[in-house]
């Protein structure tokens, strides 16, 4: 039982993956119209198990918050809601940012405070989806009440119900609010930017990779190669990040700004010849010129915008006189940064387009968009050629690399019947010369790379699925330090392993065990428009002997994300890192989260029992050892859970002696050990279901039969009947106890290391009202000494119950009848009882010391009575105890008075004699 530990290596993606020199503008959205440029985008998605007409009313309520008038500003923030949307689209949130997700709100079902760990860490994991991009997020959980529910949160709302959630749309206006507030801080940070030379350079995906690293200030470096001098270098970051704020502009509602920082882009980005830009610029700039002259919308969307509200001419005007009437002057394009004020900029053109102008502007931008499409079709023509000369060749295995690099890289460009075409080659030429990882050298001396598919399938997430609870390791306290060395394989050692920066950002404390099946589920999805299958798919590991177990996978035609789970056995102990996923012909990588997936179930098993208050039912469990090690040690602890019930006495006893003897219990043998269950909560019944109940209205047994108290008669015309059906369902409340007993045991190589494991079992117990003590009273007896306990008790269950007492007369009670009993007792003399721990009662305030000795009175009383119930039907007995029920001034009528009376004669010696 050796455990190892997790290590996750953070792979260079450059290394890895081929260069792309341009990847598909995301999955395309038809629906789209000039106005949802101005808008922000917000993901509304289910979480976990929810049902999917209750999902879309509540999304339906959501989206209903279409726009929000901003409080002392005057603006109007519109969102845009979408309840899917791929993640890949958010990577060209700078390029446009209406199509950067900036919030987040997820809708789960939750019902026990069990589950709420769990929904609480996946609400995490789903904002780290989006989570480079969110402004703000919020969650909505339905079905959770109690302790968690009434904390109060600003991320997380909790309904009782679907049909209980009346303030959603209050809750969605000041989330859009809050939103707002990022938006305005983020645009103001780039409009004022005065960073000159240091301005970011933005870029599109698939350029990132180009940038990364390069000297911009020497004239002979290979940026300059790419993009010009250094001065064109400054136009083209000082272009871009124009035009982004533009779009941060027009999302925050400054039509009139956006306007002029649109136009400047164009010209500078224009005089760059970055046409990529340009022509977003170009596309940002007809948007909000189409939003000038439709102010109430378009595409059919007339109904959902509030012109009134919403106005350019009046939105700029607000924000700064005479905006309407801006124009642009190239010279006020500063060399050093971008100008924030943009009202001393004057010039050639008006601020907004005309409606012809929007038309050809349109039809450029889409032009300098078709620039980047054709240099695609130049790429997929040259490997083509490629493919062809190499088959000529007679080299299929050079074919196949060219076809394996075609398909990685220009994948986004080729259509459905292209993707089957190429993929139908290469599985041709594949069954000739299967590919490989090999670099392949050429005669010239060139070598090819190999060609990791890390798009088929696409990997979305990896989560390492923890070990099932009861074979988890647990480090044994106290035991490092003693003969253990701090370099054990088997210990995650914050000296040893975060003695280096970098290794420490690679690493997260989690545990797999040695010979034990570990499991890792990926999260894919098929982009391909045919069935796509993979064939012994298996992990890709390093550090440690580890047996990988193949699995086969298939894939529907563009599927959506599919849960893959691939596991394998770790045969040796040590660091573990894990690399990727690999097939028979591909291999994948990818960079997982370093949180760990953790199982929200913390039971191994549970059992569940029925018992009546006060009843004692003993449980054998049988501990058997079915791993290879022999098991040399064993404990037993229990925890209560929080309970509102007042609990008399212990709930779950044992004795472990007899198992211990057993020890050391080898594989396949088997130990029992009694656990006793006892269920004694609160007898004391509320006063008030049984009203007035007197001397005239009750039997009382257990006196002489001479005594004038034992009679029987009729209750009270105006008092309500003890067995009418408000009374029962009230004293028929089933009440609840919960426990876990937990079972730690060791052995073998993890026990000299020092771990265990450990095994649960949960314990729930619903308790059954069995018998209530409504009044308790008592009356002088002959003797000053002893005195007579009066008990009114109450039968609430549906069957005829005995009550004994020590030396008393047994009380037959018939279902959900009510009698009096009465019990001679001898008083108590409770000052000579001896205090058990002075120091805590000297500590303890005056009212836990009244408390602590009202305990150990009852305690006393309680164990001398001795009454206990029997259901003879039922073969049910249990204890009935008062101990809940006695208050200071039963107690004191109990006290043995300090001084007695009485009398006595003496006798002279002489008369004695």
């Amino acid at each position: 039982m050796t455990p190892t530990s997790y290590v996750i290596r953070l792979h260079d993606f450059r290394a890895v993956l081929p260069k792309v020199l341009y990847a598909d503008m995301s999955v395309p959205d038809y629906m789209q119209c000039a106005e949802d440029h101005q808008m922000v985008l917000v993901v509304v998605q289910p979480m976990g198990i929810v049902p999917e007409d209750q999902f879309f009313r509540i999304y339906k309520r959501i989206a209903s918050v279409s726009q929000v008038s901003i409080q002392d500003s005057q603006r109007v923030l519109f969102i845009r809601y979408r309840h899917h949307y791929p993640p890949e689209n958010n990577e060209w949130g700078d390029f446009q940012t209406h199509r950067k997700v900036v919030g987040l709100i997820s809708v789960t079902s939750c019902t026990t405070t069990k589950e709420w760990p769990q929904t609480s860490d996946r609400f995490h994991g789903q904002k780290e989806v989006f989570g480079s991009t969110l402004y703000d997020s919020r969650l909505l959980v339905f079905g959770l009440q109690g302790e968690v529910a009434e904390q109060q949160r600003t991320d997380v709302a909790f309904y009782p119900s679907y049909d209980d959630c009346p303030d959603v749309e209050k809750r969605v206006e000041d989330f859009v609010e809050s939103i707002f507030i990022v938006l305005e801080s983020k645009r103001l940070d780039r409009a004022t930017d005065k960073s000159g030379d240091k301005i970011q350079l933005l870029c599109v995906p698939f350029e990132k990779k180009d940038f990364v690293g390069l000297d911009t200030d020497s004239r002979y470096c290979p940026v300059s190669l790419l993009l010009g001098v250094k001065r064109h270098y400054k136009k083209r970051c000082q272009g871009r990040m124009r035009k982004h704020v533009g779009d941060l502009c027009l999302q925050a509602g400054m039509l009139q700004d956006a306007l002029v920082h649109y136009h400047m882009a164009v010209e500078l980005l224009r005089s760059v010849n970055d046409f990529l830009w340009l022509g977003a610029a170009l596309e940002g700039l007809c948007s909000a010129s189409v939003i000038f002259h439709y102010p109430g919308g378009t595409a059919g969307k007339s109904g959902a915008r509030k012109p009134g509200v919403s106005s350019a001419a009046d939105a700029g005007k607000r924000h700064r006189p005479g905006a309407q009437e801006v124009l642009i002057d190239p010279g006020a394009l500063t060399t050093n940064g971008i100008s924030a004020d943009t009202s001393t900029e004057i010039g050639r053109a008006k601020n907004c387009l005309s409606q012809e102008d929007i038309i050809e502007k349109y039809k450029e931008a889409i032009s300098y968009y078709g620039t980047h499409r054709g240099w695609a079709a130049v790429q997929l023509r040259l490997l083509h050629e490629l493919v062809y000369a190499s088959r000529r060749m007679g080299n299929p295995g050079l074919s196949v690399r060219h076809l394996s690099f075609l398909l990685q890289t220009m994948l986004d460009f080729l259509s459905d019947q292209e993707k089957k075409e190429v993929t139908q080659s290469l599985e041709n030429y594949t069954s000739k010369c299967p590919g490989g990882m090999e670099v392949i050298s050429l005669p010239d001396g060139l070598k090819l790379p190999p060609v990791p598919f890390t798009k088929l399938p696409i990997i979305r997430s990896v989560s390492l699925l923890n070990l099932p609870v009861s074979l988890r390791p647990h480090k044994v306290k106290g035991l490092l330090g003693q003969g253990m060395s701090s370099a054990s394989p088997f210990i995650y050692s914050p000296i040893t392993m975060h003695s280096r920066g970098d290794e420490r950002s690679k690493k997260i404390d989690f545990q797999w065990v040695q010979g034990d099946v570990c499991e890792v589920q990926l999260m894919v999805y098929n982009p391909m428009p045919f069935e796509l299958r993979v064939e012994n798919m298996g992990l890709l590991t390093s550090g440690v002997d580890f047996e990988s177990l193949p699995a086969a996978l298939s894939l529907p035609a563009e599927s959506g994300l599919y849960p893959v789970t691939l596991v394998g056995v770790p045969r040796t102990a040590g660091n573990i890192t894990i690399n990727g996923f690999g097939s028979q012909d591909c291999r994948g990588f990818y960079q997982p989260n370093r949180s760990a997936h953790l199982s929200s179930e913390d039971l191994s098993t549970s059992v569940s029992l029925q018992l009546f208050n006060g009843e004692t039912q003993q449980l054998t469990l049988t501990l058997e050892n079915i791993g290879t090690e022999t098991l040399n040690t064993l404990e037993l602890t229990s925890k209560n859970l929080s309970t509102k019930e007042k609990l008399f006495g212990e709930f779950l006893t044992w004795d472990l002696q007899d198992a211990l003897s057993h020890l050391p219990l080898k594989s396949g043998q088997s130990v029992s050990i009694p656990v006793n269950i006892s269920a004694k909560l609160d007898f004391s019944g509320q006063e008030n279901l049984l009203h007035d109940l007197n001397d005239d209205g009750i039997s009382v047994t257990g006196l002489p039969v001479s005594s004038p108290l034992r009679q029987v008669l009729k209750p009270r015309a105006e008092n309500k009947p003890v067995g009418s059906d408000a009374s029962k369902n009230e004293f028929n409340h089933v009440k609840t106890l919960e426990a876990v007993l937990t079972f730690k045991y060791s052995g073998g190589a993890g026990q000299v290391e020092g771990y265990s494991r450990e095994l649960s079992l949960g314990v729930r117990v619903d308790v059954e009202p069995s018998v209530f003590f409504t009044r308790v009273s008592t009356l002088p007896a002959t003797s000053t000494r002893q005195c007579h306990l009066l008990l009114d008790v109450f039968n609430a269950t549906e069957h005829e119950l005995t009550l004994s007492a020590k030396n008393n007369q047994d009380l037959v009670l018939h279902a959900s009848e009510c009698q009096r009993m009465a019990i001679q007792v001898d008083k108590f003399d409770f000052d000579s009882m001896p205090v058990t721990d002075h120091d805590a009662l000297r500590q303890a305030t005056v009212r836990q010391q009244e408390e602590k000795r009202q305990q150990v009175h009852g305690g006393l009383i309680n164990s001398t009575l001795d009454i206990h119930w029997t259901i003879s039907s039922l073969q049910r007995h249990g204890e009935a105890s008062v101990e809940g029920v006695l208050n200071q001034l039963i107690l004191e009528h109990l006290q043995l008075a300090p001084l007695q009376w009485g009398k006595n004669t003496l006798l002279s010696p002489s008369l004695a004699s």
